[in-house]
This record gives C-alpha cells, structure tokens and sequence, in this order.
C-alpha cells in the first residue's frame, strides 16, 4: 500500500506582496496551519522595524517559528535555518498540523526543496589568514584571488563584500571544485522527497502594483526609528557592520547614513530601489519555479479556495 506523504505548504513572493496577510488570513480559517517564517532577517530580535518584522500583537495571536529566534549576537546561517525548518516541520507534522512556510528568502526555499548542498563547515584558520591578507593589503587583493579560482563565482560577488570573498574560497580550497559545482552536488532532497510540496505563490500581475505598495510601505521603515534601531543595536552587541542583519536592505542603507558615507536625505530613495530590486530578483526566482501556482496580488481567497480543495483530496 503507497503512504500518503504528510503535506508542507509553500506561500513564497515579493516583498510588499502582503504574504504574512495571506498567511494569517488562511490561518484564522484552517487552525491546524502553523506558520513558519522564511525571512534571513526576522529571525533576529533585535531587527524590527527595517525588517517589516509583525506587530508584537500580530505575533501574540499568530506566532510565527522563526521570527525573533535568535539574537544578533549569534549568525543564524543558512545551515542553520535549513536543520531548524526541517526539525519543525517534523515536530508540526507530530501535533498532527500542517506548517506552512512563508516569506521571501528564495534561496532558503529552493534549499528546502532540493535539499543542502555538502559543503564544508567554516575553517577558523583559514579564514584568521584570509582576513589578515584583508588587513595587509586590502579586500581588492582577495578579490583579485578569488577571480584567478573561480572568474564566474567572481563575477556574482561585489569586489568589497569580504565575507562572500572569504567564504567562496574556504568553499574552493576544502572541495577543489567552483563554487557552481559545489552547489550542484546535494547529499538529499528532503522536502521533494519526504513530504507532498503543496506550492503556492503571489506574483504580480502588474509590476506597478506592487511597485506602489513597496513605496507605501517603504514610509514605515525608513527614519529616525531605523537609525535608532541601527544604533543600539551596535551600542549593544558591538557587531560587526559585515552582520548579514547589517547587510541586509534598510539595514546597509542605514548603516551607510550613520557611518557619513551617504546623506540622511537620501535614505528613503535609496532603500527603497534597494527594495524594488529585491523584489524584481524575487519575481525572476519566481518565473523559474518548477511546480509554482502563482496568484496575483489581490487573489488571495481564490488562492484559499485552490488550497481548500488541495487539502480535501490528500
């Protein structure tokens, strides 16, 4: 006799696209939904407001795995994200709940889909040298490294992001391959395999739409409370400004304010075309998604509906 496998449901889109309403809306009809947060940056306590992280009382009556899990003190990678999901998602399937999973970190999907690749953990001594090499003679010199390795790796890193740089060639030293080969190479395919993927996504039918709903909301996360956010969260922790948290979109821009190296002036603009091509990077993901029932942005009860009747015959 075949078993039925045990459903995850997918709700992915661009930012602005009103996922967590969508969430919480399908919640409040199916109790038996728990939301799983797939966003690199709501994971951290202490990023609020440039995350566009729910309300405390958004959280309170709708808690959400994976947002304000840990704290900037720590780096919630990739790795970790991808153990955390899968042990939760055993752990929803065992109260006899479905997860869904929610946001728009496609990296962190397709990595749950398809499984992690094998690659090498960090290697402390290796990395003391390529930061001292950083320190003598510049993050320009390890780029010009990494280039003569691997020139396509290269040519999707920015010359100055030191912690990519560093991480791409700890990559290529331990496997001796280019970082695409590395990465094509899965040791399994958890999700695709384990469980039935039910996979639903909001896309805009009209790029403008959600264009304006990013400016709207682009008003909320940009200011004073962003800067101050920034602030203490450096007075606190004395994290690095290289903090994936700091890297991310409001964050970086903020950064750039406090550090004098852009004008307070400029900061809305400038994060919100940060924002808008995220979310045009979101939506390309999107196009290639295998498997992908995509609704438009205002579509959410036909989307419920497709999900009711998904549901019914499993």
């Amino acid at each position: 006799m075949k078993q039925i496998k045990k459903p995850v449901i997918f709700l992915l889109g661009p930012t602005a696209a009103g996922k967590t309403d969508w969430a919480i809306n399908w919640q409040n009809q199916f109790k038996f939904l728990e939301i799983i947060s797939v966003d690199s940056v709501m994971v951290y306590k202490e990023c609020n407001i440039g995350s566009a992280k729910p309300s405390n009382a958004v959280l309170e009556k709708h808690p959400h795995h994976l947002i304000n899990h840990v704290s900037v003190e720590d780096i919630f990678s990739v790795a970790n994200f991808y153990d955390t999901a899968l042990q939760l998602i055993k752990d929803i399937h065992l109260q006899d709940k479905i997860p869904l999973m929610v946001g728009g970190s496609m990296m962190y999907f397709n990595l749950l889909k398809n499984g992690i690749s094998a690659l090498p953990s960090a290697d402390k001594k290796l990395r003391e040298k390529l930061r001292q090499k950083i320190v003598n003679y510049g993050v320009e010199s390890l780029y010009e490294d990494l280039f003569k390795l691997d020139p396509e790796a290269a040519s999707q890193i920015k010359s100055k992001d030191s912690q990519r740089i560093i991480r791409a060639i700890e990559i290529i030293s331990f496997t001796g391959k280019s970082i695409d080969e590395s990465m094509n190479y899965s040791t399994q395919k958890p999700l695709a395999e384990k469980y039935h993927l039910i996979e639903y996504g909001i896309y805009p039918k009209q790029r403008g739409e959600l264009n304006q709903r990013i400016e709207e909301r682009q008003d909320s996360l940009i200011g004073d409370k962003l800067l101050n956010e920034i602030e203490s969260i450096h007075d606190a922790f004395n994290i690095s400004d290289e903090h994936p948290a700091m890297k991310a979109i409001n964050y970086r821009q903020g950064l750039q304010v406090i550090n004098g190296q852009i004008k307070k002036s400029e900061l809305f603009d400038r994060s919100l075309y940060a924002t808008r091509q995220l979310a045009k990077r979101q939506c390309t993901w999107m196009k290639k998604w295998e498997d992908l029932q995509c609704f438009d942005l205002g579509a959410m009860d036909i989307a419920f509906d497709e999900l009711k009747k998904h549901l019914n015959l499993l």
